[in-house]
């Protein structure tokens, strides 16, 4: 496991981004997208998926210059077209949309279709949430993707996340939620898959639907298993919903082997009340819970998000870790671009 600051990984995500053809601009909003993501400890969605994206940027799955457009809009509503750019600037525009609206109407919603990876979905809820809004971002996807549905095998659903967001003025907030309706992400099979590491039982099955810890059976044909059975389940199914039928309304088939999107809702609590009165109560919400006795094992209780931000603490302070495969990918692709390893990977 190597120790590197989220400054050196910055400027090695920037010129990996930049030599692949990503506009400067674009490549700082992503890069800065994947390096908070790897602060917070959610290692799966950060600076990992760099090889990933210049390797959907080869295949033409992404363009690194494009930018989102409106194509359909309402006062309250909005499809995004995502125009195959990267999937954090289409987000960014989707949710600062959603807030306008929401601003003026209370309540807004918008759907992005042609969507890629958008990174940590919690990002986008904070970014609500730091505008005094409540908000709810949803990724679903049908019809291929790395998920068994319920009492099945095989890969038919996407993992499916949620995230929800919750502004307050105190200092435990706001509080973000931001979960997939697998037991763990797929990237949490990456970051195993680079340690080189089995992952616990529940995860992921083989492709004849047994239990295995061997993450190799997962990228040889396996699926992720939702989390708490049927439940994630039924969420995922929400998810797809959501985020695949409302944004694309696609059908799977030869032409279209899986129908993916994502989906944004914001709501402006001044539809409902002051902001201050609701802030004040949501305060109250997480001092009540957090004044719970912390059971056997547990030194305190958290508020979802308060894990992450102590985590962002102690790697700017510390360092971040990042395990070798990882880095060693991040040199062989710098390298098939043509970037001078001396001053970016000499350690």
């Amino acid at each position: 496991m190597l120790t590197v600051t989220a400054d050196r990984l910055r400027t090695i995500g920037h010129r990996i981004f930049t030599s692949a053809g990503t506009p400067s601009d674009i490549a700082n909003h992503v890069v800065d997208s994947l390096v908070e993501t790897t602060l917070l400890g959610h290692d799966s969605h950060g600076v990992i998926r760099i090889p990933s994206y210049v390797a959907a940027i080869k295949q033409g799955q992404l363009l690194p210059a494009a930018q989102p457009a409106i194509t359909r809009e309402t006062a309250t509503t909005a499809l995004v077209d995502g125009n195959l750019a990267f999937g954090q600037i289409a987000a960014t525009f989707a949710t600062d949309l959603a807030i306008a609206k929401a601003r003026a109407a209370h309540l807004a919603a918008a759907s992005i279709l042609r969507c890629n990876h958008i990174g940590r979905l919690g990002e986008y809820a904070e970014r609500a949430a730091r505008a005094g809004m409540l908000s709810m971002i949803v990724f679903g996807a049908f019809g291929a993707g790395g998920a068994a549905p319920f009492g099945g095998a095989g890969r038919v659903l996407g993992t499916n996340p949620f995230a929800f967001g919750v502004p307050s003025s105190g200092s435990h907030g706001p509080m973000i939620a931001d979960f997939a309706t697998t037991t763990v992400a797929e990237g949490k099979l990456r970051v195993a898959r680079a340690k080189k590491k089995p992952v616990p039982q529940g995860w992921i099955v083989d492709k004849q639907g047994n239990p295995t810890t061997n993450v190799e059976d997962y990228y040889s044909g396996g699926s992720l298993l939702p989390f708490g059975g049927h439940k994630g389940y039924a969420l995922s199914m929400v998810a797809a919903a959501l985020g695949g039928s409302l944004a694309t309304g696609g059908i799977p088939g030869p032409d279209l082997p899986g129908v993916r999107g994502t989906f944004v809702l914001v709501i402006n609590p001044e539809g409902f009340r002051p902001f201050q009165e609701f802030a004040a109560s949501a305060d109250a919400l997480f001092e009540t819970v957090k004044a719970a006795p912390p059971a056997s094992g547990s030194s305190e209780v958290l508020i979802p998000g308060e894990p992450e931000r102590r985590e962002r603490a102690k790697r700017l302070a510390e360092g971040v870790p990042v395990p070798e495969e990882t880095w060693n990918q991040l040199e062989v692709v710098a390298a098939e671009l043509g970037v001078s390893s001396t001053c970016m990977f000499a350690l």
